[in-house]
Parts: C-alpha cells; structure tokens; sequence
C-alpha cells in the first residue's frame, strides 16, 4: 500500500497542480470565472463519482438509492452555494447566498422524492431524502466552499490550502506509524493515535508556513495557527468517513485509486476542512 501511494500520490497532486494552473490561465488571460475549469475538470467527475461509491456504502446497509439523484443533489449544493454570479457567503449579499443555498436543497429533496414516486410505493422515501440531503450537504455544500475560496483568492493559495490539508494526512501517517502507542479512538478507527495527530499538525503547520504565509498574506504565527486548526478539522473529516464506512462495514468507499481506496477516501479530510479553510482565509 505504502509503495502505491508514494507512487499516485505525487502523481495526483502534479494533476491537481496542472487543473490550478489553467484555471488561473483561464481567469487571467481568457476572462473566465474563477474556478470554472476546477469545477468542469475535478469537481463535476468527483461528485459522480463520489456519489456512486456513497451509493454502495447504503446498498452494504441493505438500501437502494438513486446515484444520479445524489449527483444531482451534489452538483445543486456546490453550485447553489455559490452561484457563479459574484459575490461571496459571508459579503453583502449573504442572505441572497443562503436563499440560493436553501432553494438549491428544497429543490434537491424534491427531485429525490419525485423520482422515488415513480416507483408507486411508500418504502424506501425516508432513504431516499436522506440520501439526497446527505449528498447535497456531503458531496456539494462542502466541496463548494473551495470554489468559493478560489473566488477570493488565486488558484495558487487554493493549492496551498489543499497541500496543507493533505499534509496533516501525511504527517499522522508517518509519525502515528513510527511513534504512535496512545489510541485516538479506538473503536472507530484503530490505526490512528494521539501522537499521529500532533505531528499532522506540525507538518501543516510548518506547510502552512511556508506557503500560505507569501502567497496569502499571512502572519506567519497566523499561519502557524491555520495549519493547526486545518489538521485538527481534517482528522475530523477522516474519521466522519471511518464513521460511515464503518457502519456498512467495509474497509475502503471505492477500489478507483490503488493505495488510498475511492474518491472519497481521498477527500475525506479535504471536505470536512474546506469550509474552515474558507473562514480563515477569506
């Protein structure tokens, strides 16, 4: 596994780095919206996929639910968040940025809801709103407060905001491996220690340093804190996940990417800390 990831790992982030950097092209000499081609190229294909590998952790419970109703709610929550019209959560124009939100979600459940009625019968209606709002919330509120976030700042702190994030995954790993003895908790997920947890925040806080410092303007003792905090918020998200995983007992979401499991056992952590990112940044 371990050999798996040093060799997708860097791989991924070059990928991720080529989508930022056309993006920004796109928005400094094409006159494109911010956040356009993150959306077309990594947002659109992970939500799809995203919502296949959360479809199958509710068929492991014993329920069906719709795919492309929960792509479809996490492309409404992603977009409904922002809205691709200006603007920001949190600017002048909040409370017209939450109505988009709240009518993005009403719509969603309905829709989940209408196609369930298609099936003319009453079973399975709770399981499917549940899984639209789970979705919507999930695979759409959360990842749109990256694009969110592009919209405030250049494509390059967005990378920064991410590498920080995913650097906390690297840093439990290495040192919860090396020196980890004290359980996190142990019931949901064995493999993760107090120990591994302090040095996420190390390694995110000297990443956060290093990089959030030029390229967002921080202070670097503000840095320092960023990097804390989004190692703490993106343990948080891994486990959430464990959470679910754990309660259709199966190991890994999805089999697509060798050595990290599914799309969401790559963005676990990242989906959980993006909006906290957004705070404390924008």
């Amino acid at each position: 596994m371990l050999a798996y990831r040093l060799t997708f790992g860097p791989i991924l982030i070059a990928l991720l780095l080529l989508v930022l950097w056309l993006d920004q092209y796109a928005g400094d000499h094409l006159g494109w919206r911010p956040g356009v081609v993150i959306l077309a190229v990594i947002m659109l294909p992970a939500i799809r996929i995203a919502a296949g590998e959360l479809g199958r952790l509710y068929e492991e419970k014993g329920a069906w639910v719709s795919v492309n109703t929960m792509f479809l709610a996490g492309v409404a929550g992603c977009l409904g968040l922002i809205a691709f019209e200006g603007g920001r959560p949190g600017g002048s124009d909040a409370h017209l940025r939450l109505l988009q939100a709240a009518s993005a979600g009403c719509a969603a459940l309905a829709v989940a809801w209408l196609l369930h009625a298609r099936e003319r019968r009453p079973e399975g209606a709770l399981v499917a709103g549940s899984a639209a709002a789970l979705a919507f919330v999930y695979l759409g509120l959360l990842p749109g407060f990256f694009l969110a976030l592009r919209a405030e700042h250049s494509a390059w702190v967005l990378a920064a905001a991410i590498l920080v994030i995913k650097s906390s995954d690297i840093g439990a790993y290495a040192v919860g491996m090396t020196l980890g003895r004290h359980k996190l908790i142990r019931w949901l997920s064995p493999g993760k220690t107090w120990e591994g947890l302090a040095g996420g925040m190390g390694l995110a806080a000297v990443v956060s340093l290093l990089l959030l410092t030029p390229l967002a303007g921080l202070s670097p003792a503000y840095a320092l804190l960023v990097g804390a905090v989004l190692a703490v918020v993106a343990q948080l998200g891994d486990l959430a996940a464990s959470l679910l995983k754990r309660d259709a007992q199966v190991k890994d979401a999805g089999k697509l990417l060798p050595g990290f499991g599914g799309v969401l056992d790559l963005i676990d952590s990242p989906l959980i800390a993006a909006p906290v990112a957004y705070w404390l940044l924008v």
